[in-house]
């Protein structure tokens, strides 16, 4: 007799990850931040623009609320039913940012008016800025805007009535997106980014990438800037890059956080040479770019073996199909986890921006 039973998910992959993936590490971030429900009143009604306009205790009440969403703790079931969010990705590459903010949407209830397919058109400016925002303004309660370029942006932004998120105005910024690596690093070491930091156990960061001209990578910037006591120093992991821009490393500076480059630390070392003194001391590696040709087989894997055994790499997309295959299935991976708690921060911010 044949077997016509269907076939079943397989819950429990062989797949590795960072510990942080653990669902269950959310209950550190509500243990970690006293409760202050009133803080997130300043968000009501408010467009969510840069990681400048949020102060530490703002974002710890951001955590905790992502948090009860990770863990189906919101006190209703469908709190965005029957309203409406605009998206409106503007620039044409695929971005899997645009899944998450409609996967955030769509799980407190909300309907989602979609403009993708329309990009092009609006983008040969058959339609002026001041109708898409009218059209938002008249048929959502809110907005996601990511454009190609700032001027854009900001040239539509005061065209709207309803809140607006920013999912990348140019090259300047992406706050939601430093706001789920927040919520990575709460969930992973949730000490560092409570009101009263231990003084040991600051992390060193690398960088590689271009913060210069990187939005996720300035807004992480931003964000550390926020919580200067859980940074040791910043390092930017990268030869090829144009550098960390000037105000870059002078806000860094002010907040207290050391900022070091490659050219400053090991002028004359080889890559593997600066792989075997600096990765050992690495506990975060946040991977926006690296250019494919450095990235060889033998390297990563040797690489892998140098970093601490509880360091992890995030990243908003890992550089190479080489790079991913040995790093998808590794306890280095905590991206995994960051892409998923996108989903829970983005919620969050729906909540308090319309609540």
């Amino acid at each position: 007799m044949t077997d016509t039973t269907p076939a079943s998910p397989v819950a429990d992959t062989k797949r590795r990850e960072h510990p942080v993936a653990d669902p269950d590490r959310s209950r550190l971030v509500l243990d970690a931040f006293p409760d202050d429900p009133s803080l997130l009143a300043r968000l009501r009604g408010q467009h969510v623009l840069s990681m400048r306009d949020y102060d530490a205790p703002l974002l710890r009440q951001l955590m905790r609320l992502a948090a009860r969403c990770e863990r189906k703790e919101l006190p209703a079931d469908q709190p965005m039913r029957c309203r409406i969010l605009s998206s409106l990705f503007m620039d044409e590459p695929a971005c899997s940012g645009r899944l998450s903010f409609k996967s955030a949407w769509l799980r407190l209830g909300g309907s989602v008016l979609d403009a993708e397919n329309y990009a092009r058109q609006i983008l040969s400016q058959r339609y002026t800025p001041e109708e898409v925002a009218e059209l938002c303004n008249n048929y959502s309660d809110i907005a996601v805007l990511r454009t190609e370029d700032s001027e854009s942006f900001h040239d539509m932004l005061p065209r709207f009535r309803v809140p607006v998120i920013n999912a990348g105005d140019g090259a300047v910024e992406h706050p939601s997106h430093a706001m789920a690596d927040l919520y990575t690093l709460c969930k992973w070491r949730p000490e560092l980014f409570s009101e009263q930091p231990p003084e040991q156990g600051r992390l060193t960061v690398a960088l590689l990438g271009d913060p210069s001209r990187t939005r996720t990578l300035r807004s992480f910037l931003r964000l550390l800037c926020q919580f200067p006591q859980a940074v040791e120093r910043v390092i930017l992991y990268s030869r090829v890059a144009q550098g960390i821009a000037p105000e870059q490393r002078d806000e860094l500076g002010q907040a207290g956080i050391r900022v070091d480059t490659l050219a400053e630390l090991y002028p004359l070392a080889t890559d593997m040479e600066i792989a075997r003194e600096l990765i050992p001391t690495l506990d975060l590696i946040y991977v926006h770019y690296v250019q494919p040709a450095q990235v060889r087989r033998l390297q990563i894997v040797e690489s892998m073996a140098l970093h601490k055994p509880d360091a992890m790499i995030l990243s908003p997309q890992v550089p190479t199909a080489e790079a991913a295959h040995l790093l998808n299935d590794s306890p280095l991976n905590g991206y995994f986890a960051q892409a998923r708690g996108a989903v829970y921060v983005r919620m969050a911010l729906f909540s308090a921006i319309l609540g």
